[in-house]
């Protein structure tokens, strides 16, 4: 029953710095960002150069715009194929009250993987009905605040948590709607979540159908939806072809097996970053018509789910962050950051692409940089990054830094950097979210110490 895909994980191109031709005309991928005539590179009209020295530290600036904007795109490419669809933005990707708000209001609902995320989803106003409870090893507190809350979908992944949610049920006197993950038949090389995963019940070997059976014959739960998140920074139309045809292969088998259907199929998220989408030609729609075309097959009428993080969040936000040291070893040059990887977190499937904050002349020659932290690590923000040679490369803006950078930034090593937030509908007024008070309060109350910033 598997189904192929092409190999490639990720395209090698998303994962090293942009041509010098984007660069220079970089308002063709990102339309906040130009460059002048005068070669000074702005941030929706304003100077990013000068925002860096008022500032004196390295900030992460989001933008309410861009994360409306990613929202409604993909929300609008779904909506098209698949009446009665909705969009729940991922709470992991981003903690920024501010971008949640924004998302929150243009109409998105919550995915929550814990008791925690599903506090700051309440806080933001999402209604319990708006809200997806993800995760696996359910704790007594999450399933109690999930079924207390009556969220509109809880998804499990074992017969554990599936006692788990029904015990909490029956201390509540309700019945919770349940969707069931599951790890669907498909050509694993490079899919994100592969068999015998911590994250879902492997179809393969009636795992599956097991979990099924059981949860049909748990009366505190009532079986709604078919849950399956197989791909990140997906931008391989042929894998995500792949995997929705496996999920519809799950849900042709689960009925012909259990005579369940659906109400909802819920696909996760999973897409690569708007912009690099867009590099490559490729857009929400592109994958939105592929999901239509696989998941016709399943042959009755259902509610599709769809739970984006990166895809809305990474582009809208920008760093801004001084370049300390050059350094030459072997046949790499080094452009050291004083923004670290304690906030961008360096994973091999994210590239912080860098632009100066300045173009140099013409004439200039651009070469080939590594560009990374200063810790004791060999981790970098971007691996050969084209950029002027000369001082022009010591400002830089990194690109792609909106996704996580809120939620696993740590505290250790070098600052953190300032976070800054402007929206249209606020006048584009430009806010200091997080400031070096909250960052020694932060240092205090964690490790006892009084850090000056």
């Amino acid at each position: 029953m598997a189904t192929a895909h092409d190999a490639s994980r990720v395209r090698a191109r998303d994962l090293i710095g942009l041509e010098k031709s984007e660069i220079t005309g970089v308002h063709r991928l990102l339309d906040y960002l130009r460059y002048d005539d005068q070669g000074r590179l702005r941030v929706y009209g304003h100077d990013a150069q000068e925002l860096l020295d008022q500032a004196g530290a390295p900030l992460i600036w989001y933008f309410g715009d861009r994360v409306r904007e990613n929202y409604r795109s993909i929300d609008d490419a779904y909506r098209a194929h698949f009446p009665g669809h909705r969009t729940f933005a991922a709470i992991k990707s981003c903690y920024l009250k501010e971008c949640l708000t924004v998302l929150h209001r243009a109409g998105a609902g919550a995915e929550v993987m814990s008791a925690l995320e599903l506090q700051i989803a309440q806080q933001i106003g999402f209604a319990p009905a708006d809200i997806v409870s993800n995760g696996v090893g359910r704790s007594e507190e999450y399933a109690d605040a999930t079924v207390a809350a009556g969220v509109g979908l809880t998804v499990v992944d074992c017969l554990d948590d599936l006692r788990t949610v029904a015990a909490a049920c029956r201390r509540h006197g309700s019945r919770a709607r349940i969707g069931l993950r599951v790890t669907p038949p498909v050509d694993h090389d490079g899919i994100y979540i592969t068999p015998s995963s911590k994250l879902g019940v492997d179809w393969e070997g009636g795992e599956f159908l097991r979990l099924a059976r059981a949860a049909l014959d748990t009366p505190e739960v009532q079986v709604v939806a078919l849950h399956a998140h197989q791909v990140t920074h997906c931008s391989q139309p042929a894998k995500y072809r792949a995997t929705l045809a496996g999920v519809a292969a799950v849900a042709r088998e689960t009925e012909r097996e259990l005579g369940l259907r659906f109400e909802v199929i819920d696909i996760g998220g999973g897409l690569e970053t708007r912009f690099l989408l867009h590099r490559s030609g490729l857009g929400p729609e592109d994958f939105a018509a592929i999901a239509k075309e696989e998941l016709d097959s399943i042959g009755y009428p259902f509610r599709l789910h769809i739970e984006p993080g990166r895809y809305l969040t990474a582009d809208a936000a920008v760093g801004l962050t001084a370049v300390t040291t050059e350094k030459h070893n072997g046949d790499r040059t080094y452009l050291v950051t004083e923004i670290g990887s304690n906030v961008l977190i360096d994973m091999a499937e994210v590239t912080y692409h860098p632009l100066p904050t300045r173009l140099p002349d013409p004439g200039t020659p651009w070469t080939a940089y590594d560009v990374g932290d200063s810790t004791c690590a060999p981790a970098l923000v971007c691996r050969t990054a084209t950029l002027p040679h000369g001082p022009q490369n010591r400002s830089l803006l990194l690109l792609n830094c909106g996704a996580y950078s809120t939620v696993f930034t740590q505290l250790w090593a070098f600052r953190l950097p300032r976070y800054l937030f402007s929206d249209s509908l606020d006048g584009r007024r430009i806010r200091t979210v997080f400031d070096d008070d909250a960052q020694s309060a932060m240092y205090r109350a964690l490790y006892g110490y009084e850090i000056l910033l």
